[in-house]
């Protein structure tokens, strides 16, 4: 999927003149219910003032889900955070770290 955004988000109180944006997401559910995913996200902030254009986000995200019925699942994601840590990035706070969630999920 491909987003392009202009003068909408925000870096601490900056507005982005532009931005592009790009998701790709790979999944399978097998019958027995495990669900692998891969995915990948990539924004990149364009014309701002006192930055050369810079990378928002850039990162890749494996993780797996197991579905145990209808309503209760629980999951776990690996972040590889692909962000190079560049002037904008460390002005603006973000994180260059690799990230690690799991958790369970049950929907009434």
């Amino acid at each position: 999927m491909y987003g392009e955004s202009h003068n909408m988000n925000s870096d601490d109180g900056d507005v982005v003149n532009k931005t592009q944006n790009v998701e790709a997401v790979l999944q399978y559910q097998f019958d027995f219910g495990l669900r692998p995913s891969i995915g990948y996200s990539y924004s990149k902030a364009l014309d701002v003032a006192g930055y050369k254009d810079s990378d928002r986000l850039n990162y890749i995200e494996i993780g797996t889900w197991y579905y145990f019925n209808k309503n209760m699942n629980v999951y776990t994601a690996y972040q590889i955070n692909l962000l190079d840590k560049s002037d904008y990035v460390l002005a603006h706070g973000q994180n260059t770290d690799d990230q690690l969630a799991v958790g369970i999920v049950y929907q009434f």
